[in-house]
């Protein structure tokens, strides 16, 4: 039984000129987009506070919720960006952006009734 490598370990020596170049431009516009996500998710983050919202505020839980939410989206997305860019250890990066637990579990999309009930604010 053989085992054929990976893709993304192949050397390309093409002999089209235009396929190169293309494919350089394709890998800066993914790097590029990493990036931007990556300085939104940091952005997402900063404005989780460390502090726990007081019990009697409703308002303060809400926006606290969504603000969580907020940051899964972006991690989400770094995370669907990583993945196309062929990286695939996750828990380093989340580790070292500090990433709370909260926001790894709420990663994907902003329920749509948290996005309501800050519109109405």
């Amino acid at each position: 039984m053989s085992v054929r490598p990976s893709q993304m370990y192949r050397q390309t020596t093409s002999d089209n000129p235009v396929a190169e170049a293309l494919e350089q431009e394709v890998f800066a516009e993914k790097a590029g987009t990493l990036a931007r996500l990556n300085k939104k998710l940091e952005q997402a983050l900063s404005r989780i506070p460390d502090t726990t919202p007081s019990e009697n505020s409703e308002d303060e839980r809400r926006m606290m919720a969504l603000r969580i939410a907020q940051a899964g989206e972006a991690l989400w997305h770094v995370t669907i960006q990583r993945e196309l860019c062929g990286l695939s250890r996750h828990k380093e990066f989340f580790d070292h952006m500090g990433v709370p637990a909260c926001v790894r579990l709420a990663a994907g999309p902003v329920p749509d009734h948290l996005k309501s009930s800050a519109l109405r604010k």
